[in-house]
Parts: C-alpha cells; sequence; structure tokens
C-alpha cells in the first residue's frame, strides 16, 4: 500500500470514530470496536492516536477499558501527557 492509499485509509477510519463521537460524545473502546468491526483494535489505536495528536479527542484510562471523549473546543481533561502514545 502507498503512502497516499494508507493516509486515505487513515482519513476514513478517523472520520467514522468522530461521526460516532459527534452523536455520543463520550464512548468506551469496546463500544468503538464494536461499532466498526472492520477494522482491527490496532488500527482503531493507531486512529485513535492521531485524533487524538490533532486535538481531536482524549483517551481516559479506566481499569480494563479507556474512554474516549469527544473534544469540543477547549474542553479538556488531560490525563496521558501530550507526547505518549498507547501501547498496542
Amino acid at each position: 500500500m502507498d503512502r497516499q492509499t494508507a493516509s486515505s485509509a487513515d482519513d476514513v477510519v478517523d472520520n467514522q470514530i468522530l461521526v460516532l463521537l459527534e452523536r455520543h460524545r463520550r464512548l468506551n473502546f469496546l463500544t468503538l470496536a464494536d461499532a466498526l468491526p472492520l477494522y482491527t483494535w490496532q488500527s482503531l489505536f493507531a486512529a485513535l492516536n492521531r485524533l487524538r495528536g490533532q486535538d481531536h479527542v482524549e483517551l481516559l484510562p479506566l481499569a480494563a477499558d479507556y474512554e474516549v471523549v469527544w473534544r469540543r473546543g477547549g474542553d479538556r481533561a488531560t490525563v496521558l501527557p501530550k507526547g505518549a502514545y498507547l501501547q498496542v
């Protein structure tokens, strides 16, 4: 897969996550994975890391999951440091 094709695929999954979050505002990761069954957990975490880097989402660790929170404007509940990435 060339870089442009990979970027297009990244945009698709990123947009699907944002559409879900615009409707629900908060989802845990397992619910997100169930809603987007065509993607592996690794590709979903990669997309969430991209969206987090663009300040679209915030990830909040739970005991056995992550909560994914859509960020509106300046809303921020920083838990993971800006440069941190989830290990897959």
